[in-house]
């Protein structure tokens, strides 16, 4: 099987990772089961799960920034963002809040 070691020496993967571990200055460690390791994403997959948990989140803070601050004419209106530039020719009462 590519990428377990079978048939290479014993010792190889810690000499390896000892020599790694010195040209680049970052612990490099063998894993102890090739097999799990070759078959298992579990780190890519937790922090794949807490970045889309992360995501979510901002979205739903812009969002509700959104919505408080909709208006003038209607909308919520609960916040005020400051009005930085003129808002649109077409759409009166429409304000760009940027920066």
């Amino acid at each position: 099987a590519v990428g377990t070691g079978l048939n290479a020496h014993p010792e190889l993967s810690q000499k390896v990772s000892e020599e790694l571990t010195q040209l680049i200055g970052t612990k490099f460690v063998s894993s102890p089961s090739k097999f799990h390791a070759l078959t298992s994403h579990d780190a890519i997959n937790f922090t794949h799960g807490a970045m889309k948990g992360l995501a979510a989140n901002l979205m739903k803070i812009a969002n509700d920034i959104r919505w408080l601050a909709s208006g003038p004419r209607c909308g919520l209106g609960e916040l005020i963002i400051p009005e930085n530039e003129p808002g649109s020719s077409i759409m009166p009462g429409k304000v760009n809040p940027t920066q």
